[in-house]
Order: C-alpha cells, then sequence, then structure tokens
C-alpha cells in the first residue's frame, strides 16, 4: 500500500482490453508513418538538386523540348510523353526505378554507325521502316531506338534519329578508313556505361543489335525477359566458321584456350535479341578481343572483314551467354535476299548483297546499296527504281541464279516497304556543309 499526501492510496489492478490493444496498434503505425514520413522529406531537402522543366505539346507536329537540350526531339503528333520529376534523393530513385521498369517483351534497338554519307542513307531508311512498323500490331513493343554514333563531330540526322555520339577510336575514320567497325565495340561500351549512370536511357527489357542496312518488315516479338527460361536469339551466318582448320588457332589464343572453338556460336553482334545485363557483360569482352585482333597482322588477314563478329562469338562464349542461333526461314529476325528467297519468320530483311536482275545477258533492273555514296542522296532520299513487273521466268540475277517468283516477291515488298519509308522522310538539303 502506498502512502500520500490524503494518507493511504488504494492501486486498482490494471485492466487491458482488445481495445486498448488495437488503440496503441493504430497509434504505432501512425506514428510510425510520420516518422518515417518525416526522415524521407529531410533526405529530400539534403538531396536537393535543380529539376529541369520539360514542355510538352499534343497534336500534329507536336515536340518534346527540354531547357537545356541541344536540339528538339520530334515525336508523333498522337503520342503522350509522361514526365516525372526528382530531385535525385535515394528515396525518390528509388520510386522512379520501380515506376519506369519496362514491359518484360518491351525492345530497345540500337545500331552503330560511323556518319558517313553512306552509312547515313541506308541508317535514315532502316529508321523509316522501323517508324512504319510501330505502327502495326505488336509495334507498341518497341520502345526504344538509338543510334550510337562513333563520330568525332555530329553529322546531318542527329535530329532526325535518335542519336548517342561516342568518341572514335580512330577519329580518321570520320573521312575514310579501311575497316570502320574496328570502332563499333567500344562505341557501344561508352554507351553501356553512359546508361550505367543514367538507367533510363534503357527504354525496353531486351536490347535489339542492327545494322544499318536492314528493312524492317514488321515487328519483331521477343519472349519475357523477367521469365528466366526466356532465352534470346542471334542469326547465323555460314560464312563464321570459329572450328575451321585455319581458325581454330585463332580461337584459341583469343580465347587465352580457355573456350573450345566447336561451342563458339556462329553468329555476330548483329543482328541480336539479348537482355541488358547480359550485354554489358559481354561488350567489355568483346571490346577486349577486337583490341587484340587489331593488334594482330595476322589475325587481321586471317579474319579478314568478319573480324569483329569473331570477337563478338569468342565474347559470348567466354560469358557463357546462352542465345538461340537461328538460321532462315526460322530466323525470327533477319532474312538476306537474293541468297534467302522469302521473309520467313524474319521481321527484317538484310540487303549486305546487291541483286542484278539480266535477261539474255543484258542487266534490266538493279538494286545495290553500293550506288547511293553521295550527300545529296542522303539528304534527300531519291525513290528507288521498283523491280520490273509482272515476274517472268528466265530471268538471272548477277551469279547465274534464277530469278524465282518467290525471290521477286520479295524484293518487290522491300522496295516497295523502302519507298514508304523514303515517302515519309524530309528532304534535309538545306543542311550546313559538315565542317
Amino acid at each position: 500500500m502506498m502512502q500520500g499526501r490524503r494518507g493511504p492510496s488504494r492501486v486498482e489492478p490494471s485492466r487491458i482490453t482488445g481495445y486498448h490493444k488495437a488503440g496503441a496498434i493504430v497509434i504505432g503505425l501512425v506514428c510510425g508513418y510520420c516518422f518515417g514520413g518525416a526522415v524521407m522529406e529531410t533526405a529530400d531537402v539534403l538531396f536537393a538538386t535543380p529539376v529541369t522543366a520539360t514542355s510538352v505539346s499534343l497534336g500534329a507536329g507536336a515536340t518534346v523540348a527540354g531547357s537545356g537540350a541541344k536540339a528538339e526531339a520530334k515525336v508523333a503528333g498522337n503520342s503522350i510523353h509522361s514526365v516525372i520529376t526528382g530531385n535525385g534523393s535515394p528515396y525518390q530513385n528509388f520510386q522512379g526505378r520501380i515506376m519506369t521498369k519496362p514491359g518484360g517483351n518491351t525492345i530497345h534497338s540500337i545500331f552503330t554507325c560511323g556518319g558517313d554519307f553512306y552509312q547515313d542513307f541506308q541508317s535514315r531508311i532502316m529508321y523509316g521502316t522501323y517508324k512504319l512498323v510501330q505502327q502495326m500490331p505488336g509495334g507498341e513493343r518497341l520502345t526504344g531506338f538509338t543510334r550510337i554514333l562513333h563520330r568525332m563531330k555530329p553529322d546531318e540526322v542527329m535530329d532526325e534519329i535518335p542519336t548517342f555520339r561516342a568518341d572514335p577510336l580512330h577519329p580518321k575514320c570520320d573521312e575514310w578508313c579501311d575497316f570502320p567497325v574496328a570502332d563499333r565495340p567500344n562505341a557501344v561500351k561508352q554507351w553501356i556505361d553512359a546508361a550505367a549512370k543514367d538507367p533510363g536511357m534503357i527504354k525496353g527489357a531486351w536490347v535489339l543489335l542492327l545494322e544499318c542496312d536492314y528493312v524492317w518488315m514488321r515487328p519483331v516479338q521477343a519472349p519475357d525477359a523477367y521469365d528466366s527460361t526466356a532465352i534470346g536469339f542471334q542469326f547465323m551466318f555460314d560464312y563464321i566458321m570459329p572450328a575451321h582448320p585455319d581458325a581454330v588457332p585463332y580461337m584459341k589464343s583469343l580465347s587465352d584456350n580457355r573456350i573450345d572453338p566447336k561451342i563458339i556460336p556462329r553468329s555476330g553482334p548483329a543482328p541480336v535479341l539479348i537482355r541488358y545485363t547480359d550485354l554489358a557483360g559481354v561488350v567489355p569482352e568483346w571490346e577486349r578481343i577486337t583490341a587484340k585482333i587489331e593488334a594482330d597482322p595476322k589475325a587481321v588477314k586471317q579474319l579478314d572483314w568478319v573480324r569483329e563478329m569473331y570477337a563478338w562469338d569468342i565474347a559470348l562464349a567466354l560469358r557463357n551467354v546462352t542465345l538461340v542461333t537461328e538460321s532462315p526461314p526460322h530466323s525470327r529476325l533477319i532474312a538476306q535476299p537474293p541468297h534467302d528467297l522469302q521473309l520467313g519468320d524474319a521481321a527484317m530483311l538484310h540487303y549486305t548483297w546487291g541483286t542484278l536482275y539480266f535477261e539474255n545477258k543484258k542487266e534490266i533492273w538493279r538494286w545495290e546499296k553500293r550506288d547511293y555514296t553521295s550527300r545529296e542522296q542522303m539528304l534527300k532520299l531519291p525513290m528507288l527504281r521498283m523491280p520490273p513487273q509482272p515476274w517472268k521466268a528466265g530471268w538471272v540475277i548477277q551469279d547465274g541464279l534464277p530469278v524465282t517468283k518467290e525471290l521477286h516477291d520479295t524484293m518487290t515488298a522491300m522496295i516497295g516497304q523502302m519507298n514508304h519509308a523514303i515517302s515519309k522522310m524530309p528532304d534535309l538539303s538545306a543542311a550546313p556543309q559538315r565542317t
């Protein structure tokens, strides 16, 4: 019994009911929420950074422009550009990454380019056909596109094609060099490094590596990248032969005798559908092996103009990255006319070779990309001559093989798609001369 100023006091036994417990829990949650919010807001204040305003207009000829941007990025008139602001605090960065996680079947397409007139001519057409297939069913999954330009200075199509400029290893290639693709692995590495600092650069769960001389015929369909059993895919080039007796010594040397040449894939760095995380692991090896080849005159001579493709294949094997290597007509990526007669399962056509029609030994039609090398042709894309119609038995191509109805239909569809894209491309003839 306790003694008080008014005499002995009586202590009542405590009675804690379920209501008391519930009330305590509610009070605890409210206090925790308030305390946590205060901590997060304090972090926001401590990490405060300037926010760049972005203006958005929707309608015909809409543009998106940032106040610090070098140039406007043109968007479709019916598109919507979503903007979130943040001050760079860990709290907001965490929220932003959850919000912007791309869908598992989305694709960010990339390709490298040296920026000469020849490649820019092809690049403009490739990007034009890409935009055409974006409007097809499934095209909404093509969510990102980047041209990686390895060139000292910008070129005329920087504002037309979304471009990341990388500093070239060989600046002389701005004018001319005998093997400009030697810069490709390093250029992709620069893009990978930039994306590591700014994850928002990656607009898809998959990365699709391309060449500038592709023609999109329909969207590439990707599996769910977040499904661990899903595997990316690439194209099988029959002239890549790592197990050939002449190639084996170089495959062993370049892999430091760590890889059996028989398990090196017969592919190349394009076309390839690969997860960004796998790409980020392969690219440094690809860059290192390419540099090793370039430093060895014997390897350069033996592996010739496909040496950088071999470097990619060895890098894949060293990193133990598994991709399905597919051949036409079952390749989901490309077919290569006139070698391949039909599109098959592919999404794109690759015009690596010319296609010339002959009748009685007289040339009656030609498609040859090497005919288009001038600045004028690149800036103001000419409509391409369509194959003669209707198809006629007895025509042959330059190597004497017949122009089958299948091949003729494929070439007609490809040139038609290119002309469709060209009809929508702007005339850039007023662009300033390069310096």
